[in-house]
């Protein structure tokens, strides 16, 4: 074979090949692989495990003049929180755990997404007079549900380094257990549900989303940042609050099932 027959065959393999490959095959994260054989979305669509997270949030109130620093941290299944209401010396300390499995993303390839969050955790008081202790069980189960896509290159973010989530519907369930522990039971004592707190919202399309920059972007790994600036008002049994908050979420995910699958029917 000549020099010129073989030029034309590599030119045309490379014409044949290269549209297979397309921009979103290449580097936009800081710590993305230079290239990938699967697309972006590919990359995304799939089942994801929360493995950590680390949350900085300042809050502002309105109408008090309380701040409050609260850092959320997952690692694993160690999940726990810190608040301190700055400029005092109240802080609160949080450790508990994330029930196994319940801590899932799932993008799916039609463009919606849910993200499941359980974690329980314990509060201990000492009765004065008994000196007993009580305990008191929280069981959180937090759900969110909407649709995903990739934003377009904005300032100075690459085309598909960012991730929108528009929130549809935002469902909270607390469950509220009393243990007390006495020396004189002989009989292990059994947690007694006093009280369940559950909360449940719909929004319009747009009214509620968050943005995510796709800092990696593997076929097994993710890493999330998100900058967090928001205005809320917010009515709990009647009482109103308003405050900003400020700070800012780290996140990575962690291939369970990298299977693209189409959302549930609705």
């Amino acid at each position: 074979m000549d020099a010129k027959k073989y030029l034309s065959l590599v030119l045309l393999g490379m014409i044949v090949i290269l549209p297979l490959f397309t921009t979103s095959c290449f580097k936009k994260g800081d710590e993305d692989p230079f290239f990938s054989t699967y697309t972006r979305k590919a990359r995304v669509s799939g089942r994801w495990i929360l493995s950590n997270y680390e949350s900085t949030i300042k809050r502002t109130y309105q109408n008090k003049p309380d701040q409050t620093l609260t850092v959320t941290t997952i690692d694993g299944e160690d999940w726990s929180r810190n608040i301190e209401i700055l400029g005092t010396d109240s802080v609160v300390d949080i450790k508990g755990k994330i029930v196994t499995g319940r801590n899932t993303i799932q993008y799916y390839s039609d463009g919606r997404f849910t993200e499941i969050l359980e974690y329980e955790y314990n509060v201990i008081e000492v009765d004065p007079i008994t000196e007993n202790e009580n305990v008191t069980i929280y069981k959180v189960q937090d759900e969110l549900s909407g649709t995903w896509n990739f934003l377009a290159n904005i300032d100075d973010y690459k085309n598909k380094e960012r991730l929108s989530l528009v929130i549809e519907q935002n469902k909270s369930k607390t469950f509220v257990y009393l243990l007390q522990l006495s020396e004189d039971d002989e009989a292990t004592p059994i947690p007694q549900l006093i009280n369940t707190v559950s909360s449940s919202r719909k929004y319009a399309n747009g009214e509620s989303s968050t943005i995510w920059t796709l800092r990696m972007l593997k076929n097994k790994q993710i890493i999330q940042d998100q900058l967090v600036d928001r205005f809320v008002v917010e009515t709990v049994n009647g009482v109103g609050d308003v405050y900003t908050e400020v700070g800012s979420v780290t996140r990575t995910l962690k291939a369970e099932s990298t299977k693209a699958e189409t959302s549930p029917q609705q």
